[in-house]
């Protein structure tokens, strides 16, 4: 049965709102994530403790709540001031979900992306979203933005809740981790990504640093090899999701 609420006051309603702050996510162990598409295409794996609504966008997203009532997922059809609350987009798309955070997990002796201190949600977001595309399940995050933020979320079109991400605070934890990986690292100067050949005997690390900084010196020094991309004169660098993305279908390509 739907609960219907249109007061901002309401606690639910301040419990909602509460999980857009980073420390309050991470306290209650749920995280945010907002679109119809996001929440359509959440995998059955995923725990979902609640769907809110708009009130007048609940026909419009009825496939969506069919598929969540009579589960134990509680299911709010809230007013448009409600949704502005919870929402932390300009222009609400009118339907969020309330999703657990996945139970904390280790690096695996598979191919992995490692983001060196990636702190554009918008970046972190694109790689995730290219990670799922390329089979690629593991993500190792080295001192960057939060995951669980709804940009990242977003960005990745729900491909947070497809992938294992990791957080470390710093290199030596990152390298223990990666012990069984071959460490390929993104960085001007390197040898052509194209050209490269990788290793396919053990599991690759792909490596993409910080926007402004690039890649950590601990990184620099444990990488196997340090690749680039071969651009024209004048062009000193790609954002970072878009030269993670082109690296990461070359070595998906050549294994």
């Amino acid at each position: 049965m739907r609960e219907t609420i249109t007061s901002v006051a309401n606690a639910k309603i301040k419990y909602f709102r509460s999980l857009k702050d980073k420390e309050a996510r991470y306290k209650e162990g749920k995280l945010l994530a907002e679109g119809a598409n996001i929440v359509r295409d959440l995998p059955e794996d995923v725990i979902v403790e609640s769907i809110i609504v708009s009130q007048d966008k609940a026909r419009q997203f009825s496939d969506i709540l069919t598929r969540f009532e009579g589960t134990r997922t509680k299911v709010y059809e809230v007013s448009d001031k409600c949704m502005q609350q919870i929402s932390d987009t300009t222009t609400p798309a009118g339907i969020v979900a309330v999703v657990a955070m996945p139970p904390d997990r280790r690096v695996s002796k598979e191919d992995v992306v490692v983001l060196d201190g990636i702190s554009d949600p918008g970046n972190f977001g694109t790689i995730v979203r290219t990670c799922v595309a390329c089979g690629i399940t593991q993500i190792l995050a080295v001192n960057c933005t939060d995951w669980t933020a709804g940009k990242v979320v977003r960005g990745s079109m729900g491909g947070v809740f497809s992938v294992n991400i990791v957080t470390v605070a710093g290199g030596d934890e990152a390298g223990a981790l990666l012990a069984d990986h071959n460490v390929y690292a993104l960085d001007m100067g390197g040898e052509n990504v194209y050209e490269a050949v990788i290793d396919k005997a053990k599991p690759f690390a792909l490596v993409t640093g910080n926007e402004a900084h690039g890649v950590s010196q601990f990184f620099r020094q444990r990488a196997d090899k340090i690749l680039a991309l071969p651009m024209k004169e004048g062009m000193e660098s790609l954002n970072a999701a878009v030269a993670t993305s082109i690296a990461l279908y070359t070595f998906v390509f050549q294994k």
